[in-house]
C-alpha cells in the first residue's frame, strides 16, 4: 500500500463491550474535534461478517485506538483485533496503533503492545496527549483525502 493510500477514517477505537461507556466518550471528543471516526460495536453493519467488517476498518484507519482493559486483556477476540491492528501497521506503514489504558499497569500490557507508547486515560493529560498523537500521526481534522496510484 502506498503513502498515497486513502483513509475512510481518522481513527477507529477498538473495545469490548464492557468498555463502550469510554470507548463513546473518546469518540464524541474526537468527532467534535473534526476528526473521522470508526466505534467498533457502535458502526459494525448487521449481517456482515464480523472479521471482515473489522480488518477493513483497521485497512481504512490512519489511527487504531485500543482500549486495554482488565476484561479486554483477557479477551481472545480483543487480543486478535489488537494483533491485526498491529500487522496493518507493519504491512502497511503510515498509520500507528495507540494503545489507551483503562485500569491496566504497563506490565500487564500484553508483550507484543509493549514496545508502543501508552496513554493512560485516568491521567489529567489524557485527551491533550490523544489530540497530540493524532496530529502527529498527520490525522488533521478537515484533512483532504489523498487519492490512491
Amino acid at each position: 500500500m502506498s503513502a498515497q493510500h486513502r483513509f475512510t477514517y481518522d481513527f477507529s477505537i477498538w473495545y469490548c463491550p464492557e468498555d463502550h461507556a469510554v470507548a463513546s466518550v473518546i469518540s464524541e471528543f474526537l468527532r467534535k474535534k473534526g476528526f473521522r471516526g470508526y466505534l467498533e460495536h457502535w458502526d459494525q453493519v448487521a449481517g456482515t461478517p464480523v472479521a471482515l467488517s473489522a480488518t477493513e476498518a483497521i485497512g481504512a484507519s490512519r489511527v487504531g485506538i485500543l482500549l486495554l482493559s482488565p476484561a479486554s486483556l483477557g479477551d481472545a477476540w480483543c487480543q486478535r483485533v489488537s494483533q491485526w491492528n498491529l500487522q496493518h501497521v507493519v504491512e502497511c506503514g503510515g498509520t500507528r496503533v495507540l494503545p489507551v489504558c483503562l485500569g491496566v499497569r504497563k506490565e500487564e500490557v500484553p508483550p507484543f503492545l509493549q514496545h508502543l507508547t501508552q496513554l493512560q486515560y485516568q491521567s489529567p493529560f489524557f485527551f491533550t496527549r490523544l489530540l497530540r498523537s493524532l496530529a502527529a500521526s498527520q490525522a488533521l481534522p478537515g484533512e483532504p483525502r489523498r487519492a490512491e496510484s
